[in-house]
């Protein structure tokens, strides 16, 4: 009767232990190198500093439609277009959608504030702890998901503008090859990662290189008794 009491207290600490073990090494957020809070706060650091170079592929593709819009009201077909409204098209576009990258790369900071309330989080706990983690990978997971969206809006504008004016512009100038350049520029986007994309994913991929044990209790047979062990995989 003491045998068995001891063998059911060794296997009952040895469960609280392991079970302890299992549970610090399920959570991804707190293992991944660097943390998410921790590239959170570099890149709220630098965000300031991005500037028009926030997302190249957006400028260039704006930039063009602008010009290309600048460039037709002196190349208007005014058969097609006798108010010349076409031009408008893309001077409204391309200027909007540099307007739109000025404001994403001067002032709406979504790094700093995700950073906010990821420091509103206080304690060091292991809830607070992955907490802040999740709150900082939700905001690099909604700064990628409005990139692509954004990505798609520019594409669809910008192309729809260039393709206007290309319909009514003047046959064999200078602007109809210019609305063409254009047409290729505004589908820039879709084929370049944005830096929001580029960082979620890079997270992504630190977290999918974690590799750890998956550890479980067992009891196994030894020499015509039970022995309390453990049962040790490990999970890439």
């Amino acid at each position: 009767m003491f045998k068995l009491c001891k063998k059911i207290t060794i296997c009952t600490l040895l469960l609280g232990q392991v079970g302890t073990w299992a549970q610090d090494l399920s959570y991804p957020e707190l293992q991944v190198t660097p943390k998410a809070s921790e590239r959170l706060k570099m890149l709220a650091a630098d965000e300031n500093e991005t500037g028009l170079i926030f997302q190249m592929p957006f400028q260039v593709s704006a930039a063009s439609t602008l010009v290309a819009g600048l460039m037709q009201f002196s190349n208007v077909d005014e058969q097609d277009d006798p108010d010349k409204k076409s031009p408008l098209a893309g001077v409204v576009v391309g200027g909007a959608w540099l307007g739109i990258n000025y404001y994403l790369g001067h002032h709406y900071n979504i790094y700093q504030r995700t950073l906010k309330d990821v420091n509103r989080v206080t304690g060091n706990s292991q809830r607070d702890q992955l907490t802040r983690e999740r709150y900082a990978e939700e905001g690099m997971n909604s700064a990628a998901r409005l990139a692509k969206k954004l990505k798609w809006m520019s594409a669809i504008t910008n192309l729809a503008a260039n393709t206007y004016m290309l319909t009514n512009v003047k046959k064999d100038s200078t602007s109809e090859i210019i609305d063409g350049v254009a047409i290729l520029a505004a589908l820039g986007p879709l084929f370049f990662e944005t830096t929001w994309e580029q960082v979620w994913r890079d997270q992504k991929s630190y977290k999918k290189k974690i590799y750890g044990p998956i550890v479980s209790t067992s009891v196994f047979s030894v020499e015509d008794t039970f022995v309390p062990g453990l049962s040790l995989s490990l999970k890439f």
